[in-house]
């Protein structure tokens, strides 16, 4: 199975297709919990295919396009984004299931480029499939590097929905068709200049701003930081940098774009993250910790990330573990694993963020633990500290054992972010997955610090996928935000499910308000299958 993640759009590409589970919905059975949320949509999000043909899935797709086509003259917005769902939950698994009846020569697209013709010039058998699939809006993408995708032609979706749609659809698909007409990058470089980058981070960050309640926050916030970053920093064969250790060899071509920018759009938030960039590049901080400045820039303007506060001298590791070590002393310094057997558990101190909440200043640390072999059970798991300062005199404020991440084979975990769940409320993010037996999960759990205290508020699996080796393949995604609520000292929840086959196609939003326990995810949201 070859996997291609491709600026936030996940394909894979599966030799026999005979079922596949898509989006969040574990069991598509309705669930108690839900009935907080609110769904923006009534599509299925699981839906299970037999194994077809080529010509089964485009005459699929035809008739799809053709049914809808009869349907949306006159037709309300609301009812014209279910067709969209149904129909884009289709397309791509049907792209799935293509790619691998047609892996034969898709590997050796590439191959056929004429030198002469310059151009693609593929044999009679290709050429005939090609123009196959051409019928149903589906077209060969050469992305570098001897790769090739099978992916809808770029006004696939609005060509045929044009303006019935709501407001957002229209925007986001829209600016997708426009952005897939060119190249992005290829062979780890931009095929685009700097300054049509610069323009695709302008367009995603108005979209933000005009539909901030959108299905396609979570996506389109995605594609507005890989493409800031990019702006910034290119990528590895088209860097902004002659040389990583030197971050005075900022080429001046780039300087000189990025001058303009803020002159031209300083009043924006991507002029903001371009002013700490260029003023960050001349105070002797390393690359990484510019890339890591620049990231956490973004995340508190975009993402709601918290804005975190300078490193404290006067706190530093050393400190930390003689705070914790009155308590580390007291708990075991081995886990029981399977049959009776036990092993010693490797703990360290993995990440220190200082911020301030309600005028104070505050240090979380992050401690990691896992079981020294790596073995198969669960063996691993994440601590979380925090810790106040009072008249120059560092405290332990509290602290949450086994909070949250973990996993097998060792995997204890990590530290993801630091996110505002309200004007009193920190949340700290903390991510955990396992890869077993065919089986790949991913999670976070979120740990709310309020009123000095720690406690687990949230836990939602993010990705599972299981690929059995007979072709079967079972595939869940959710994306997560928090937004203001509205009258509330704490946020809502956002959970999007989506098309796992393609990261950048939504399907159900649904809303989770906050309660004294914490966000009542749905269950479905919550099996990590071990």
């Amino acid at each position: 199975m070859k996997n291609i993640f491709r600026k936030g759009r996940l394909w894979l590409l599966l030799c026999v297709i005979p079922a596949i589970m898509l989006a969040c919905h574990g069991d598509g059975k309705k669930n108690g919990n839900n009935k907080n949320g609110k769904d923006s949509g009534q599509v299925t999000t699981v839906v299970d295919v037999p194994a077809l043909s080529t010509e089964a899935y485009v005459a699929g797709i035809i008739s799809r396009r053709a049914d809808i086509a009869r349907q949306l003259p006159g037709i309300k917005a609301a009812a014209a984004a279910d067709l969209y769902h149904a129909l884009a939950l289709y397309t791509d698994t049907a792209l799935a299931a293509i790619s691998g009846n047609e892996t034969n020569w898709l590997d050796e697209y590439a191959n056929y480029y004429s030198d002469e013709q310059k151009a693609v010039v593929p044999p009679a058998k290709a050429a005939l499939r090609i123009k196959l699939l051409a019928t149903a809006g589906i077209e060969p993408w050469n992305i570098g590097e001897g790769y090739t995708e099978l992916r809808t032609e770029p006004a696939f979706y609005t060509g045929l929905f044009k303006s019935s749609l709501p407001a957002d659809y229209n925007s986001f698909l829209q600016l997708q068709a426009d952005e897939d007409t060119v190249l992005y990058s290829a062979d780890a470089g931009l095929v685009i200049s700097f300054n049509q980058v610069g323009k695709r981070v302008l367009n995603w960050e108005k979209f933000l701003d005009t539909y901030p309640g959108s299905i396609f926050t979570a996506a389109a916030r995605e594609l507005y930081a890989g493409y800031t970053l990019d702006y910034l920093f290119g990528e590895d064969n088209t860097p902004a940098f002659d040389r990583h250790e030197d971050l005075s060899s900022l080429y001046p071509e780039n300087k000189q774009e990025y001058l303009s920018f803020v002159q031209q759009h300083g009043d924006t938030r991507t002029g903001t993250v371009v002013k700490r960039f260029l003023q960050q590049v001349s105070t002797g901080i390393t690359y990484g910790e510019l890339r890591h400045d620049i990231q956490n820039t973004i995340g508190i303007l975009c993402s709601g990330e918290v804005s975190l506060a300078p490193v404290q001298p006067d706190f530093h590791a050393a400190a930390i573990e003689k705070l914790t070590a009155p308590v580390y002393d007291t708990v075991p310094s081995t886990i029981d694993i399977a049959e009776g057997a036990s092993e010693k558990i490797n703990r360290k101190l993995d990440s220190i963020m200082y911020f301030q909440q309600d005028g104070q200043l505050y240090c979380v640390a992050i401690f990691t633990n896992s079981g020294s072999s790596g073995g198969a059970p669960v063996s691993g798991w994440v601590d979380v500290w925090a810790f106040r300062k009072t008249a120059d005199r560092w405290q332990t404020a509290s602290y949450l054992l086994n909070a949250g991440g973990g996993g097998m084979y060792g995997n204890s975990g990590y530290f993801h972010k630091l996110v505002n769940m309200g004007a009193h409320t920190t949340g700290i993010v903390i991510s955990g997955g396992i890869t077993h037996m065919g089986s790949s999960v991913s999670w976070d759990d979120m740990i709310a610090f309020t009123g000095e205290e720690l406690r687990l508020v949230m836990n939602i699996v993010t990705d599972d996928s299981y690929d059995g080796g007979t072709g079967n393949s079972k595939c869940r995604n959710c994306k997560w935000l928090l937004q203001p609520a509205a009258g509330r000292e704490n946020y809502d929840l956002v959970i999007i499910s989506g098309s796992c086959l393609r990261g950048n196609t939504p399907l159900k939003r649904i809303l989770v308000p906050y309660s004294k326990s914490g966000y009542q995810v749905p269950e479905e949201f919550m099996d990590k299958g071990i």
